[in-house]
């Protein structure tokens, strides 16, 4: 997958595109089935699948939004849209610039002159354009001046079938560490990625040894304990893990620890994917280290319970 990053001002020499726009945040089960569809047509009509994405995501750069914000970090997102099979992706820097133009000239300025789409495969609320004035309705106009093709994805449904899957409602979800709803809205479950660093040690003198990740630029899920599993080395690991500020020792900073269970491996300095499969209780603050031990024995039950071990 080549990656391309524009401006407003930049010049684009690729041609026969078919096109997905939107910010992908979290490929939940509704863009996956949009980037399934824009293979197939592309494969079709021997176009090349690409998807165009905006840096910053729009809402952060309208509303100034400086907490955490993304389902998955950057690196995550290209690693998903890669594997996925894609054959470019592009970046497009959402500025100033960019917010002003007009849903018309959007289409003019970006899609036919720059881009030379061929086709354009969005769902049916995709809203574009100054003031999100511009849907399917201003892009028709086009496809009738043959400018280009649409093909129109309708929404995929959460179970109740009342909502759509939306990635507002999975970040809502991981706050909250509904991670059962997480998954089911992904298809996978939701997971944090990072390089182990060195703790205080303090977990392997009471016997239950973690493997310690600063969390990365992505919306945080709600602190407490979790059972997991983890990715490490083409490998997966069963296990248990904490996030939060571990009050009982006065942590100032937030740590993911991660017990992992059969595990006794160094592994300081590797990279580890943790997978959050259900949430087992809030973070707390305990007395002393006898009551941290007798809890986190009885979540390490729990999450033996859960799977099935």
């Amino acid at each position: 997958m080549k990656i391309h990053s524009l401006n407003t001002e930049s010049s684009f020499n690729n041609s026969n595109l078919c096109l997905a726009i939107g910010n992908f945040d979290g490929l939940h089960k509704g863009h996956l089935k949009i980037i399934n569809k824009l293979k197939e047509i592309s494969l079709k009509n021997n176009l090349h699948s690409t998807v165009m994405s905006f840096n910053p995501h729009p809402r952060i750069f309208f509303n100034q939004i400086v907490d955490p914000f993304n389902i998955y970090t950057h690196e995550d997102k290209l690693k998903f849209l890669k594997d996925l099979g894609l054959d470019l992706f592009i970046e497009f820097s959402f500025n100033n610039n960019l917010s002003k133009l007009s849903a018309d000239d959007f289409i003019i300025e970006i899609l036919i002159n720059k881009l030379q789409i061929k086709y354009l495969v969005i769902g049916t609320d995709f809203k574009f354009g100054k003031d999100r004035k511009g849907d399917f309705k201003t892009l028709n106009k086009y496809v009738l001046k043959k400018n280009f093709k649409i093909h129109l994805i309708n929404p995929v449904m959460l179970n109740d079938k009342t909502d759509k899957h939306s990635s507002s409602i999975i970040r809502t979800h991981i706050s909250n560490g509904n991670m059962e709803e997480v998954r089911n809205a992904l298809g996978r479950p939701w997971h944090m990625r990072g390089i182990v660093i060195e703790g205080d040690r303090r977990a392997r003198q009471i016997n239950f040894p973690t493997a310690n990740i600063i969390p990365a630029k992505h919306i945080l899920p709600k602190k407490g304990v979790y059972c997991v599993e983890v990715v490490f080395e083409d490998k997966k690991y069963k296990g248990v893990a904490n996030f939060g500020l571990r009050p009982t020792v006065n942590g100032n900073n937030l740590l993911l620890e991660t017990h992992m269970f059969n595990f006794n491996k160094e592994i300081y300095g590797k990279e580890l994917t943790v997978e959050f499969l259900t949430f087992i209780r809030t973070e707390q603050k305990f007395n002393n280290f006898e009551e941290l031990t007798e809890q986190i024995n009885k979540d390490i039950n729990k999450a033996k319970e859960y799977h099935q071990i």
